[in-house]
């Protein structure tokens, strides 16, 4: 900030970057195609209880597809004050996954398992990289049909949200829609066709293990530990099954060719 003709760095910003920041400045890297549409800096808050990690092995290059499972858990606060626990959570094909939880009070209205399924879709197009194409595969047709209204530019929200911020942030979901919006042929959702799926299944596990975080009956490290071994499990299962299937399918070729 200006203090008379020099510049004065507030305290909060003296405690991230050394003294000489703006006397040395170091070179940026070149900015992302989705950093010129909505900036780089942090404009929406962070949830509170959120984790996420990345398995090894799964890399994605780019402009390659990159689909996501996404999964949600709301329950009550079983002690304490009242409030909704917003559980959320998706694992990525590239290796990637993450878990977190919102809490509402209860006076919220609204579909809050649609909400925490359309949360899990916010972090994940925030985390994921900006260079490839991205499917999220859902259960959720409120949410599926949520997010093809945005594709066709309806920025309609889901029943009961409100847009208002005391921050003056942009809400989370508004920021979803416009995402898809700007993007329909980038961004695409997709029904979930087979409940059996191992990365659906470690997506709904990962939400039901915020849940216990936020409640207090497991600790941070133990989610991260659950949440990291259920993502690793769930990307070897579906390697497995894919080889598999492919197997099947060059036996049968051979047996036409015959």
């Amino acid at each position: 900030m200006p203090v008379g003709d020099q510049w004065e760095h507030p305290a909060e910003l003296r405690e991230k970057f050394s003294g000489t920041v703006c006397e040395e400045p170091t070179p940026s890297r070149e900015p992302k195609p989705r950093e010129l549409v909505y900036g780089r800096g942090k404009t929406v808050s962070k949830d509170k209880h959120a984790v996420q990690g990345r398995i090894d092995g799964y890399e994605a290059p780019d402009e390659t597809m990159i689909t996501i499972w996404c999964g949600g858990s709301q329950e009550f606060n079983p002690s304490g004050p009242p409030w909704r626990p917003t559980s959320w959570a998706y694992v990525a094909d590239n290796g990637q996954w993450a878990l977190g939880t919102a809490t509402q009070g209860l006076g919220v209205v609204g579909d809050n398992a649609v909400g925490s399924v359309l949360r899990a879709v916010f972090w994940a197009l925030e985390q994921l990289p900006d260079s490839n194409p991205i499917t999220v595969v859902t259960d959720a047709s409120e949410a599926l049909e949520l997010t093809e209204k945005w594709r066709a530019g309806n920025l309609e929200m889901p029943r009961g949200y409100t847009t208002e911020r005391t921050s003056g942030n942009e809400a989370k979901m508004m920021r979803l829609a416009r995402q898809f919006a700007d993007d329909p042929d980038w961004l695409s959702a997709r029904r979930l066709r087979k409940v059996e799926h191992p990365l659906q299944q470690a997506a709904d596990r990962l939400a039901q293990i915020t849940r216990l975080w936020v409640t207090g009956e497991i600790a941070k490290e133990q989610a991260q530990t659950h949440g990291e071994h259920a993502a690793r499990d769930a990307l070897s299962q579906r390697a497995v099954t894919e080889i598999a299937s492919l197997s099947g399918r060059k036996r049968t070729c051979r047996a036409c060719l015959r």
